[in-house]
């Protein structure tokens, strides 16, 4: 017999038999789909961890639009660029062909800009406070300001300053210098003349925060309207400079309607700057289109049943939207007579009433 000896347990294994020894597996071995490691996921590395992207970082490493931030200082930059390069060229003409003192248009330059900065910390500033639930001061009317907080007086100064530098090279001799002596000629200064819409777009776009809201889509048609009506009355401006309005009255009435279609955004952009919806924005709406459209209808009906001139299309542009115009009164003015008004409907619905996504319990507010 052999006797067994305690140390027998003292063997080495046979090489591989450690390996294939039983056992459970250590817990990041096990397959997450298996019983004993179900609802467990292999945890990733830290480095790997790292490399997570939140929706937001991955909207910042997209195109530069897509950032709300660089989207907004895109287009602030390009308002100072439009601001200088048109009130610089318009200062030349002023300067080299009139003995008027160069530092008064240099000054109303540098007045527009600063205003336009003023404006842009202002917007910013109540942008934050929004963001942070502050109490919104009111304006006049008495309305919360939204987004397009002062956007009507940057315009307004635009304008104002604008206006007389224009006049000035449409009413005298200046339009001849710059033909001769200018390189582009007219052509330069109707050019300079039309930076008013991109100007405009550029406006309208720095200071919207929802991409997909209904302020930017109404800024847009609002924008759309505008653009239309500047080509309109330059088209007007453009038979000025080749000479063909027969009348001088004709011919002030014409430099006089320009401006006042340059000026009347500032009624949509005060509409705009106000986050809740009045009754007589519908009357100022209306009224703003009557003083646009009526006076360039005027003009070209006394061009062709008064002087024989051939009719233009932007004609039976101003009769469709004086329609437009009258239609939508009409339809929002049976729409708050038959319903109830959007915001007092908005003054009823309370903080209880509202999802966590910001959508309103109707039910809630059916009840109540």
């Amino acid at each position: 017999m052999i006797a067994h000896t305690g140390l027998d347990h003292l063997k080495e294994d046979p090489p591989g038999s450690r390996a294939r020894s039983p056992g459970p597996p250590p817990p990041e071995a096990r397959d997450p789909q298996t019983p004993s490691g179900r609802g467990r996921a292999p945890p990733l590395p830290r480095h790997a961890a790292a490399r997570v992207m939140t929706s937001g970082e991955l909207m910042q490493s997209g195109p530069l639009l897509a950032d709300p931030s660089r989207r907004s200082l895109l287009y602030k930059a390009l308002c100072f660029l439009l601001l200088v390069f048109q009130g610089g060229v318009l200062d030349f003409y002023l300067i080299v062909f009139t003995d008027l003192y160069w530092c008064s248009w240099i000054a109303t330059d540098l007045v527009v800009v600063s205003g336009w900065g003023i404006f842009f910390m202002k917007n910013a500033r109540s942008k934050r406070e929004r963001a942070c639930g502050f109490h919104q001061k009111s304006s006049g009317s008495g309305c919360s300001l939204g987004e397009f907080t002062y956007a009507y007086l940057a315009w307004l100064i635009y304008v104002i300053a604008c206006t007389p530098k224009l006049v000035l090279v449409l009413e005298t001799s200046i339009l001849d210098l710059i033909e001769l002596k200018v390189p582009c000629g007219v052509t330069g200064f109707k050019v300079v003349m039309l930076l008013s819409a991109p100007l405009l777009f550029c406006l309208s776009n720095a200071i919207i925060e929802d991409l997909n809201g209904a302020t930017r889509h109404r800024a847009q048609t609002c924008f759309l309207g505008s653009c239309v009506d500047l080509l309109d009355s330059f088209a007007l401006v453009e038979m000025l400079l080749r000479g063909e309005v027969p009348s001088a009255s004709l011919k002030y009435t014409v430099v006089c309607v320009y401006f006042l279609v340059l000026a009347a955004p500032v009624v949509w952009l005060y509409e705009l700057t106000a986050s809740e919806p009045r009754r007589r924005w519908l009357w100022a709406r209306f009224c703003a289109g009557l003083l646009v459209n009526a006076p360039l209808l005027l003009v070209r009906c006394f061009q062709v049943y008064v002087y024989r001139m051939p009719v233009s299309v932007f004609m039976f542009k101003n009769v469709f939207f004086l329609a437009c115009r009258v239609l939508e009164l009409l339809d929002q003015c049976g729409a708050r007579r038959g319903g109830r008004d959007p915001a007092e409907f908005s003054h009823c619905v309370s903080e209880n009433d509202m999802c966590p996504h910001g959508y309103v319990n109707t039910l809630a507010v059916t009840q109540s």
